[in-house]
């Protein structure tokens, strides 16, 4: 009998036959280990987002109010202003009460928003620079989730060279760093909401990173001519990342006092 008389799709093939080594006692533990881990973040319920002082209880209700559609947060570094709306949009979105994410932040480049000089598409030229955000997301959803909606477009980081013409509805919006957004980067952001949404502007003045932020304006425009945006402010106070953070927030805001002085 002939190799070929004993394979009947052509050939003998003796390693078909052959076992496969068995993993060694090292892979089955680290096989192990991920399946545990993947089914502790599954199950793993997300701590609930209490606020640790009064002005983040004012933020919070302003944001879970469902009346309140434009929100100006402005104040220091460390004090939640875009954590805070990152969880509860990711938590409203699991929920089905939106559609969507948005997130906008403006590039302080030449010429200004360009991202072309960054490898990739726009979402990871974006990505370092949004890690605050999609670390609030890790916080209500596990990193499967957060991929498949961040695949499906149900989570969208907006460039704003990319926001001319569009209408972003029954979404939450968030724009972050907005102190480096010029009068004319903010009315083009702004005249973007749809029907249904939340935008939440969060900006620290004392972080103004170019010579034209529009943000102040934005914000006297809101009060001399009684607009209805909602405007909550946090000081050196209300700083939450860390008491060292909090002593060096208060040290330079003092040091930047005197020097005006």
């Amino acid at each position: 009998m002939s190799q070929t008389d004993t394979a009947p799709h052509g050939g003998f093939q003796p390693d078909l036959f052959e076992p496969k080594p068995a993993p060694s006692a090292k892979s089955l533990r680290r096989q192990e280990s991920k399946r545990r881990r993947r089914e502790q973040e599954a199950n793993q319920a997300p701590k609930p987002l209490l606020p640790l002082n009064a002005t983040q209880k004012e933020y919070i209700q302003a944001l879970n109010s469902g009346f309140v559609t434009q929100i100006f947060a402005v104040g220091e570094a460390g004090t939640g202003k875009t954590y805070i709306p990152s969880r509860i949009a990711m938590k409203k979105l699991l929920a089905g009460d939106i559609e969507r994410i948005y997130i906008a932040r403006p590039t302080v480049s030449s010429p200004r928003h360009r991202l072309g000089f960054l490898p990739g598409d726009a979402k990871r030229k974006l990505a370092p620079w949004l890690v605050p955000i999609t670390e609030a997301f890790k916080a209500e959803a596990s990193i499967k989730q957060i991929d498949t909606l961040m695949q499906s477009g149900k989570i969208e980081f907006v460039a704003f060279e990319h926001l001319r013409g569009r209408t972003l509805s029954n979404a939450f919006v968030i724009l972050d760093e907005a102190q480096n957004c010029t009068l004319m980067d903010l009315k083009l952001f702004l005249t973007r909401k749809g029907e249904d949404s939340v935008f939440i502007i969060a900006g620290d003045p004392t972080q103004i990173d170019i010579p034209d932020s529009g943000l102040d304006p934005i914000l006297n425009m809101i009060e001399d001519q009684d607009l209805s945006p909602t405007i909550i402010e946090f000081d050196a106070e209300d700083v939450v990342r860390s008491a060292d953070a909090k002593e060096w927030v208060k040290a330079f805001k003092k040091l930047h006092d005197s020097q005006a002085d």
